[in-house]
């Protein structure tokens, strides 16, 4: 019999087993699994994760955090051998119960998942597009009239930006990315007025890349400086890290910019919300990952 439960730290290391196992289906030549990733431990410390187990093993996994009047998927993977039964249902609505918030999350590729979201009342908005720059030869060009500056950790200021530019109130995440991800935050200064904040994250790479350097969040204060701010993050983080990462919503005005300058798109996604009306500008806001959004 297959039992749902919440998560234990004990757990952990299954957890990532079942995700590890969905990433590397299909592919031939897979890297090595990574120790358990740090955001596992902080959603289960500062949201809900939630396990289907049977005779002591881990089947699938769910996990979400809500922050302010929303709630994230942060993940949803069940075991290749166990897909297309009603795991993923079952922990989809343990993780995202009726409730006034506002659901959202980014669907993965798989068309099964995005029918399961759709089905539980999330509706498709715009793609999220996953894109790398591997080994940068040359000096990445700047905007002269944007400047960046580190900011203090924890700047109750830049937490307060945040939350007006990505739409939520979120001090345990912006920790998170300080302490276990190597985080430095930014200002972005446009003739000595602050036009807007990011993130560079010297230690969130993937299994597939474990040395890149993330970008994201980075929030602008309109649209007319987003694309402005997103490069002067990559001129920083690139003089730090041989491969940038980042992901870029569909309708950000950076995303044009960043092809022609040779990033490559590794994978999309499909923004799914229950809200029609944005919580946030997608014009103006370049999130922090898949993880944690």
């Amino acid at each position: 019999m297959v039992i749902f439960r919440p998560a234990r730290e004990d757990d952990l290391s299954a957890i990532y087993e079942v995700f590890y196992q969905n990433e590397i289906l299909d592919n031939p030549e897979p890297p090595p699994a990574s120790n358990t990733p740090p955001y596992l431990l902080h959603v289960l410390q500062t949201g809900m994760l939630h396990v289907a187990e049977q005779d002591g093993k881990i089947l699938a996994y769910a996990g979400a955090i809500t922050r302010g009047t929303t709630t994230f998927l942060t993940d949803l993977f069940v075991r290749p051998d166990q897909q297309s039964g009603q795991l993923g249902k079952t922990l989809l609505h343990s993780v995202l119960p009726q409730n006034n918030l506002v659901h959202f999350t980014v669907s993965s590729s798989d068309y099964r998942a995005l029918a399961l979201y759709i089905r539980a009342g999330m509706r498709p908005q715009w793609p999220v597009f996953a894109l790398r720059l591997k080994k940068p030869g040359c000096e990445w060009p700047v905007q002269s009239d944007i400047e960046s500056i580190e900011a203090a950790p924890g700047d109750p200021a830049l937490i307060r930006l945040d939350e007006q530019i990505s739409g939520r109130l979120r001090p345990a995440d912006h920790l998170y990315w300080i302490r276990e991800e190597q985080a430095v935050p930014l200002w972005f200064r446009r003739q000595g007025q602050v036009v807007g904040y990011g993130y560079i994250r010297l230690d969130a790479g993937t299994i597939w890349y474990p040395h890149a350097c993330s970008i994201g969040p980075v929030g602008a204060t309109s649209p007319e400086v987003a694309a402005n701010c997103v490069m002067a993050a990559i001129h920083w983080a690139i003089q730090q890290a041989e491969v940038i990462y980042l992901e870029v919503p569909g309708l950000h005005p950076c995303l044009a910019t960043l092809l022609e300058r040779g990033f490559h798109i590794s994978y999309v996604d499909t923004f799914v919300s229950t809200s029609m009306k944005p919580f946030f500008d997608a014009q103006r806001y370049i999130p922090s990952g898949g993880d944690l959004f």
